[in-house]
């Protein structure tokens, strides 16, 4: 008689030990490789943030630059506002609540208030967005004084993230000060 399973011979396959020693090594394995994984994607979005607020920022600063150089009249300059005129109409750089900048244009034709720099603005504590100066030694500048005394408008832009801090100084062309650049 032929039987079927023979208690003699070579016996293949894994044992329960075995099987459960090599599972335990490959449960160490993928927890291991798991951690490589997230801790590479954090990094990945941290500097996808970063970038994301640089580039909102220097774009931002860029476009208020560009509108105040030309600025030939401010009516108002407060630490978050400031109206002035330029040769191409009358405008308004405004930090509004939840930390929006915007860009209006009030004369004709009047353009609704655009978007400089979204909600991740902070708060900015004994900081300001615009800081108004005369020439140097002279003190700071006040909405009624005359454009040719305003030496610099400093903006500065503050982010919630990794404390990031974007500043600018403009020297208004129209002020006719020395050391200023002049309208040609």
């Amino acid at each position: 008689m032929v039987y079927l399973f023979s208690k003699t011979g070579n016996q293949h396959g894994f044992s329960l030990v075995e099987l459960v020693a090599s599972l335990v090594i490959a449960g160490i394995l993928a927890v291991a490789l798991s951690t490589v994984v997230v801790t590479a994607m954090d990094g990945y979005v941290v500097s996808q943030n970063a970038a994301d607020v640089s580039q909102k920022g220097q774009l931002a600063l860029a476009r208020m630059r560009l509108e105040l150089l030309n600025a030939t009249s401010v009516s108002t300059a407060t630490a978050d506002k400031i109206v002035f005129s330029n040769p191409d109409g009358d405008y308004e750089l405004e930090k509004k609540t939840g930390g929006v900048i915007t860009l209006t244009r009030a004369s004709a034709p009047a353009v609704g208030p655009k978007t400089l720099v979204d909600t991740i603005l902070v708060t900015y504590g004994a900081d300001q967005l615009f800081a108004y100066h005369k020439a140097p030694g002279s003190g700071n500048w006040s909405a009624g004084e005359d454009i040719a005394l305003l030496y610099a408008i400093d903006i500065t832009l503050k982010f919630d993230d990794m404390n990031t801090v974007f500043s600018t100084s403009v020297n208004p062309r129209a002020n006719r000060l020395r050391v200023a650049p002049r309208m040609l």
